[in-house]
């Protein structure tokens, strides 16, 4: 087992030859050709305002196939996604528990993220709140690739869900926050309107650094407002600010 922490970076544990651990990771997810919309099994409880924000992170993570808000208890307060409930409960619980443990251990100082990647599958947890955590459960390679643009779309929806107003603090100040955006582009695939309004944009240059199935374009809006759209795997856009 390789464990790496950065500053500033995801930690992550890397279990690849390690055995799988069940009652962490629950079922191994469907085959890509029966992957659909929806639990697997009937939900044990109503849903609820959060479902739909989590639904969304689910369809937005490439290799993600549930996702659950977990209490500082360890008690699930929400999920979704194609996997058995109660073992999207025991993996949530677990995870907030490895948040916590590392949160006591004090050397690394306060935890943000966790991410672990296993042989059969992978898990995410983000830290939230009085004590919440996300916990996504995803598929093997999708670990180390997951979308940190999705995770922050959907920590902020939570976080007006649940009316938490010290999310800033929590996610990093300095970090940049993202937003989900439409965007129609050209034949070479520039933007050109972006939003509901189809605010039309001039393209003022390519944004560098980026992974290699991500394009990136500083634009100016017509409204004389410039920003950053990137345009994730799938066609997923997301703007540093909105529009």
């Amino acid at each position: 087992m390789k464990t790496s922490f950065h500053d500033g970076e995801i930690p992550s544990v890397d279990t690849r030859g390690a055995p799988a651990s069940r009652d962490l990771l629950g079922p191994l997810p469907p085959p890509p050709s029966s992957r659909g919309v929806g639990p697997s099994v009937p939900r044990d409880t109503d849903e609820t305002s959060f479902t739909a924000i989590l639904q969304s992170l689910i369809e937005r993570v490439t290799g993600a196939y549930a996702a659950a808000l977990v209490d500082s208890m360890g008690e699930t307060v929400d999920y979704a996604g194609r996997v058995d409930p109660f073992d999207m409960r025991v993996a949530a619980a677990h995870l907030q528990l490895v948040l916590s443990g590392v949160e006591r251990f004090g050397a690394l100082g306060e935890p943000r993220w966790v991410v672990i990647r296993g042989s059969r599958k992978s898990v995410a947890a983000s830290v939230l709140p009085d004590g919440y955590v996300l916990a996504v459960l995803l598929r093997p390679r999708a670990a180390f690739t997951i979308s940190t643009r999705a995770l922050k779309v959907c920590t902020r929806a939570l976080a007006e869900e649940a009316g938490w107003t010290d999310l800033a603090e929590r996610d990093g100040v300095k970090q940049r926050s993202w937003f989900t955006m439409a965007v129609e582009t050209d034949r070479r695939g520039r933007p050109t309107r972006i939003g509901p309004r189809k605010v039309a944009v001039d393209v003022l240059g390519a944004v560098m650094g980026l992974s290699v199935r991500e394009r990136g374009f500083r634009v100016r809006t017509a409204e004389g407002s410039e920003l950053t759209l990137v345009r994730e795997p799938g066609a997923r856009w997301y703007a540093d600010e909105p529009v």
